[in-house]
């Protein structure tokens, strides 16, 4: 099965779209949530088709703790899980998630590219 849907995990639905229109450029489907209890059964379902799973820390609902740990049971060790967030220690909020990617907000579109797909081979 092909991996090309992102799950972005956000109350912000301006964030939510934003990010849809670049993935949508990348050639990409965006599924969007407002809060981790939504996105819980999206992950069951969508789970083969996953690429990356972009998640705001500050949310109303589950703590980010458990949200992040209900995200990383349910979806495939090969999908990007990214912390997003506009805190100052947001390399620390994601280390203490047990998560190794994150994007600090505001972040421009290499970035999000390179965390949702990898960097970008050098053009020659």
């Amino acid at each position: 099965m092909l991996r090309n849907r992102v799950l972005v995990i956000d109350d912000d639905p301006d964030f939510r779209e934003l990010v849809a229109l670049s993935l949508d450029g990348w050639g990409l489907q965006c599924l969007q949530v407002a809060d981790c209890a939504e996105a819980l059964p999206l992950l069951e379902r969508e789970r083969d088709g996953l690429r990356a799973v972009l998640c705001d820390y500050f949310m109303p609902g589950l703590s980010p703790s458990v949200c992040a740990k209900a995200i990383l049971s349910r979806v495939d060790p090969a999908v990007r899980v990214v912390l997003v967030s506009a805190a100052v220690d947001v390399s620390e909020l994601a280390a203490e998630l047990g998560l190794t990617r994150f994007l600090a907000k505001p972040f421009d579109l290499d970035q999000l590219h390179d965390a949702v797909l990898g960097p970008r081979e050098p053009s020659a």
